[in-house]
């Protein structure tokens, strides 16, 4: 059954706060954002022409061989956009348009033979969420090169806040790929654009830009495009899908499903999270420490809000919230269902906070899939354990290859030092008997994916945890 998708780019207006158990649910269908068309598309023909002129001219200067477009690449594509190491979320997009496959004016049909996506539309649109301006000025979420080749367009410095369809240039690089293919990065971040030029090379996963709102653009989204040869008649849709009738074999090097239902960040809050509309910056008021007794704007005496931030929120599908303990044992567990349909879902929960010291765990389970985030709770009457638990140093931080942790003053006994992803997959787990009050300890992580990771010092009676940064 085909599914009906309203929504580009998400803009919501933070109603009321609420207070106790009460829940607040924000979906795409709540708001009407104007919608790309045929007739306002993410790039209009004048565009195409001056991209295809300009192409053209960088390849004839260059010396670049002319390739004859083909009905089969030899390019693997990589996903175009990866999280900056200074974003822990669980995920960080949804899919706000796919090629559409129907020539047909007036209809239209993605790859999958459902309705994501908009009559004539040559590219997919990759909206970064939640918070997308929030992500795009603090240069969240980059934009790399899906596969290795040569730059033959790049435009950067045009303005990068627009909130609708419109005629301005967008930051953008095009690629030229070894089998004569072309890869647009459309709708970048005001001067985010990498700093080679056109004629020089980039391999695969290399750092291009951050995602933005330039040019025809109604929020933060990265319009990324395939043609197979030199001209945008060229245009092919990476993804293999029983309706698309422009190319038989996906190009992703592994393809992502059509839809693809997940909790893609969980949050506790101090107070609601803002929501001002496009082109405002959101503000998330997030807090990964709570001293007790806290008393939050517009909340009752104990209470934080809980917020689970849902893409391709499908039907039928539960939620399974969960508060736990420093101990692993659940303090406070709710569930959800799904009840329709959306690209993207806010749920906001009232919760009563624990008021035990120590480093607690918000986590949801949906569609098979675990999103957490852990929070601190503080009594500023606690034991000096605490305390100095919490003088305990990272070094270097951001990290390359090794870390120390370190710090004086520390109580003697048997500690578990627990190093894992910002998701709480465990990557070590080690043992370590302190003496003399001095806790010296490194670490190598030269092996790891660039990212953040947790490292949580725990000697059975006081637990605390260190962020660190791989680079």
């Amino acid at each position: 059954m085909k599914k009906i998708v309203r929504l580009f780019v998400l803009s919501i207006v933070v109603i009321g706060v609420q207070n106790g158990n009460a829940q607040e649910f924000w979906r795409d269908a709540d708001i009407h954002p104007a919608m790309p068309s045929a007739a306002n598309p993410c790039i209009n023909a004048a565009e195409y022409a001056s991209l295809e002129k300009q192409c053209a001219e960088n390849v004839e200067r260059l010396g670049l061989e002319k390739k004859s477009p083909r009905s089969v690449l030899t390019t693997s594509l990589l996903w175009p956009i990866r999280a900056a190491a200074n974003l822990t979320d669980c995920g960080y997009h949804f899919i706000g348009a796919y090629v559409d496959q129907n020539t047909a004016a007036g209809s239209f049909s993605d790859f999958n033979c459902e309705s994501n996506t908009y009559d004539a539309h040559q590219g997919t649109d990759i909206a970064i969420w939640p918070y997308g301006f929030y992500k795009m000025d603090n240069s969240q979420v980059e934009v790399i090169a899906a596969a290795a080749g040569t730059i033959v367009q790049k435009a950067d410095g045009n303005f990068d806040r627009n909130c609708s369809q419109n005629t301005l240039t967008a930051n953008s690089i095009i690629i030229e790929h070894a089998d004569g293919s072309y890869a647009l990065y459309w709708h970048m971040k005001k001067n985010s654009v990498t700093l080679k030029s056109v004629g020089q090379t980039v391999t695969a996963g290399e750092y291009l830009g951050v995602v933005g709102s330039s040019g025809s653009a109604s929020g933060p989204h990265l319009h990324f495009e395939i043609w197979s040869g030199a001209t945008s008649s060229t245009y092919k849709d990476p993804f293999s899908g029983t309706c698309n009738t422009l190319n038989a074999n996906s190009w992703w090097s592994s393809q992502k499903p059509h839809t693809d239902p997940q909790v893609i960040k969980v949050s506790v809050n101090t107070t609601d999270l803002v929501l001002p509309g496009c082109p405002n910056t959101e503000t998330p008021n997030e807090s990964d420490s709570f001293t007790i007794p806290f008393q939050g704007s517009g909340l009752a005496p104990g209470y934080a809000k809980f917020y689970v931030f849902s893409r391709d929120d499908n039907t039928g599908l539960t939620g399974v919230c969960k508060i736990l303990n420093p101990n692993g044992s659940t303090f406070n567990s709710w569930t959800y269902t799904s009840t329709a349909y959306n690209k993207a879902y806010i749920r906001g929960y009232s919760k009563l906070l624990p008021t035990n010291p120590g480093i607690y765990t918000f986590e949801v389970t949906y569609n098979s899939v675990r999103c957490a985030r852990n929070f601190t709770i503080v009594n500023p009457l606690a034991s000096t354990d605490f305390e100095n638990f919490k003088m305990l140093e990272v070094s270097p931080n951001p990290v390359l290859d090794s870390f120390t942790i370190s710090g004086k003053g520390v109580p003697n006994g048997m500690y578990d030092l627990i190093l894992s992803t910002a998701s709480g997959q465990i990557i070590s787990n080690e043992k370590m008997y302190v003496t003399k009050n001095d806790l010296l300890k490194s670490f190598s992580i030269a092996k790891l994916a660039r990212g953040v990771y947790l490292l949580t010092i725990d000697n059975g009676k006081t637990r605390t945890v260190k962020k660190i940064i791989k680079q």
